[in-house]
């Protein structure tokens, strides 16, 4: 196989990839803002655990959507919670949302890392290509 066509084929999988992450992430963020339990939201969307300028921020598109990073890293990396004190979210959380959440969160940055280790290659690749290194 020649070196022009693993390229290709790298470039291909690089933008296939890219165009997959661009229609599944921005639809499950979406879909998981909305979609936040009330209950979670009524226990733990309110201060001590938020300020009151981030619960006016927050309440709505977009903020929504960082509340619900928030929501998805602590309960994938609870050691991050140091501000906030939410660990216990994860006992009240419903398993479909707990579920979905870590899906979210381990899906994007699977599909953002594969997609960045992509792009590196592709560039050492080109990069040694035209100096005559391969």
């Amino acid at each position: 196989m020649s070196l022009e066509l693993i390229l290709e084929k790298l470039a291909l999988l690089w933008f296939f990839i890219g165009f997959i992450g661009i229609l599944w992430i921005p639809l499950t963020w979406l879909l998981l803002s909305i979609f936040t339990p009330k209950s979670l939201l009524e226990k733990y969307f309110k201060e001590p655990y938020f300020s009151l300028h981030e619960m006016i921020f927050m309440a709505q598109f977009p903020g929504f959507l960082i509340r619900t990073g928030i929501f998805g890293w602590v309960i994938l990396l609870p050691s991050l919670d140091k501000k906030r004190n939410i660990r216990g979210i994860i006992h009240d959380m419903p398993r479909w949302y707990k579920v979905s959440l870590n899906f979210f969160v381990i899906g994007s940055m699977l599909t953002g890392g594969l997609f960045l280790l992509l792009m590196g290659l592709l560039l050492l690749m080109s990069f040694l290509e035209n100096y005559g290194f391969i």
